[in-house]
């Protein structure tokens, strides 16, 4: 239980710390629509919608260009509700899970800070995740909700029995679930020691070694299940349990704590190859190593025991300069995704739909999170250039990274500000909460690649 309160603590800090740059209004209920890619006929339609000329495409132009890439959804089955920023460990874990079974899904986003009063009254824990189940007995409507993780895990195998069973009652999982709490508890044992005054540096060194310890059972646990998922063949719920848990470690480890959990586990890169390549999660779930990286900063001055300690100093620093290499190579980074039209219609989508926040984000004064990273001032040239990304993904959705490097820019009034829109908005997004990870790379990539440009 202790275990469990220090991962929601944990996530609410997430959503203080990382302001929203994509968010959309308070009713805000993200866009699940499924994305195909882009056909010929359907570019050609797109390309006509956008005339060519001096100016970028007005934003409604560009709304109506996208409604030939996005098709209609399934009937959801279920309706999800998860925390707004995307990083709840436990809505983590219902997410993928959502995706791996097949099942169609609706989602209703919560707010952390200030969730509202319906939803008090829905789920009498008034935690997230929670899932709303519309069920069918005898032609007549039905409904209920389920709420705490693993409930929810069992739920969906028993309310669903054609998809992937998740869920096993064997000793095997039982037996993995077990160590695995034992790993998790090692982990924050170590990691938030420096918060106990009492610890002599012995003891804190002991931590370590333990959770090296448990990692490394980890590891030899992979190697004997024979993988390439946690229990065999098959991806199941442990999986889905130690993903949200093993991404920010494997990503935020290095900088706030120079702790590699992969180094010499050759079973959990492995493990981690397999998820990274896994659909259900990599498409949309996953965050991603910016945007870990990025709010790792803000973590360790919430949790890291006090600004006036030298180490979280160091760890303070070592996080926001790793974040600024990254940034230095977003346009490289975007040539590893896959290269899926779908993945620059997503990001297209989601620009044009919030572009007034986004605008609103790139150049406001007094900005309450990631303030190091400078903010431009002219409302006008950001939509200017974020017109223009958007156009370039619409129209070029096949190849944007090309388009972005070799079309002809449209007009920006003033070409240093308009760079410096583009990467500020680039160092801002953050997924899984504005956009799916591959999404987001194509993004910042096009952004860059036409700062850089602009910068000329």
């Amino acid at each position: 239980m202790a275990l469990r309160n220090m991962m929601r603590i944990l996530s609410l800090v997430l959503l203080i710390s990382y302001a929203v740059s994509f968010a959309s209004s308070a009713s805000h209920r993200e866009n699940v629509l499924k994305i195909f890619s882009a056909t010929s006929d359907a570019s050609a339609v797109s390309e006509k919608k956008i005339a060519d000329t001096s100016l970028p495409p007005s934003w409604e132009e560009l709304s109506a260009a996208l409604d030939e890439h996005n098709t209609k959804n399934e009937t959801p089955k279920v309706t999800l509700y998860r925390d707004t920023n995307g990083w709840c460990p436990f809505c983590e874990r219902v997410w993928v899970a959502l995706r791996a079974k097949g099942i169609s899904y609706d989602e209703t986003l919560v707010s952390l800070q200030n969730k509202p009063e319906w939803y008090k009254q829905l789920v009498p824990t008034t935690l997230v995740p929670a899932v709303l189940f519309h069920e069918e007995d005898d032609n007549v409507k039905q409904r209920r909700i389920v709420w705490e993780s693993k409930d929810i895990l069992h739920a969906l195998d028993e309310a669903f029995p054609d998809t992937p069973r998740l869920m096993w009652d064997t000793p095997e999982f039982q037996e993995a679930q077990a160590s695995f709490d034992e790993l998790s508890s090692a982990g924050f044992q170590f990691l938030y020691a420096g918060r106990n005054g009492t610890l002599t540096d012995e003891d804190i060194e002991e931590r370590r070694i333990k959770f090296q310890e448990q990692l490394d059972k980890l590891n030899d646990a992979l190697e004997e299940s024979k993988g390439p998922f946690r229990l065999g063949n098959d991806f199941s719920g442990m999986d889905a349990i130690m993903i949200p848990t093993l991404e920010r470690w494997r990503f935020q480890l290095p900088v706030t704590a120079e702790v590699d959990i992969l180094e010499n586990r050759p079973h959990l890169q492995d493990w981690f190859s397999t998820i990274d390549s896994y659909a259900p999660y990599s498409h949309r779930v996953a965050g991603d190593r910016y945007s870990w990286t990025a709010v790792a900063s803000q973590f360790m001055r919430y949790f890291g025991g006090g600004d006036d300690k030298p180490d979280v100093v160091a760890a303070i620093q070592r996080a926001d300069a790793a974040a600024a290499k990254l940034s230095e190579s977003f346009a490289e980074q975007a040539e590893t995704i896959e290269c899926d039209p779908a993945f620059a219609i997503e990001a297209a989508t989601k620009l044009v739909a919030n572009h007034e926040a986004v605008i609103k984000d790139c150049t406001q004064k007094g900005p309450l999170s990631q303030k190091h990273i400078p903010r431009a001032s002219n409302e006008q040239v950001a939509s200017q250039v974020l017109r223009c990304v958007a156009s370039i993904l619409v129209k070029s959705s096949e190849a944007a990274l090309d388009a972005a490097r070799t079309a002809p820019l449209f007009e920006i009034t003033d070409t240093g500000e308009g760079a410096l829109v583009a990467r500020t908005v680039a160092c801002r997004l953050c997924a899984p909460r504005d956009m799916s990870a591959p999404a987001a790379a194509l993004l910042r990539g096009v952004l860059a690649t036409v700062a850089n440009r602009l910068d000329g």
